[in-house]
């Protein structure tokens, strides 16, 4: 099975200079062996002042999730959380607050599969696309099964050297960005 963290790969794909095909990138995991599911993970900005703008772009995300859904891909799409920061000056005193979207339990959610579907023993290997460092406990928990976890993810954009290490195999995107890459014509 794969395991796909959409935000972390979207971002580790982007400072690569590239796009990742998700459709592509599952198919060159899988070469060679039966895949039982891909999982996808990513989250939505909620629209609070129905902007338009923000609708269409909303629209759009919801679109490629789709899309995904219907190469066969399994979606666990989260609504993003507005949060208020306040950063105070310590020479005027004044308060500044920005709101800001963020991302909050795409990982528990991910993590929340991994284990229960190795509990059910419904695969041997999982590969994991991320280079998240807080998925480093679950893998852990996984091998101890008997399981294998291989993690995916581009070497040179800040995956943890601890991740590669614990692995029982690392598979750099780097080596396969020929394979994966989104054609600039499709969603």
């Amino acid at each position: 099975m794969i395991f796909i963290d959409g935000q972390n790969l979207m971002h580790g794909a982007g400072s690569f200079g590239m796009q990742v095909d998700s459709v592509k990138l599952v198919e060159a995991l899988s070469e060679g062996r039966k895949l039982k599911r891909a999982y996808y993970y990513g989250s939505i900005p909620t629209n609070p002042n129905n902007d338009q703008a923000l609708n269409e772009q909303i629209a759009r995300q919801i679109s490629y999730y789709h899309s995904l859904e219907y190469a066969g891909l399994k979606t666990s799409i989260i609504p993003l959380r507005r949060r208020t920061f306040s950063f105070n000056c310590e020479k005027c005193g004044h308060t500044t607050s920005i709101e800001r979207s963020i991302e909050k339990g795409v990982d528990v959610a991910l993590v929340s599969d991994l284990l229960s579907l190795a509990a059910m023993d419904a695969y041997d290997i999982a590969t994991i696309v991320s280079g998240d460092l807080d998925y480093l406990k679950a893998i852990d928990e996984v091998q101890r099964r008997g399981l294998i976890v291989e993690v995916a993810f581009f070497r040179s954009q800040g995956i943890s050297k601890d991740l590669i290490r614990i692995a029982d195999r690392f598979i750099d995107l780097e080596k396969m960005a020929d394979k994966i890459r989104r054609n600039k014509m499709s969603d």
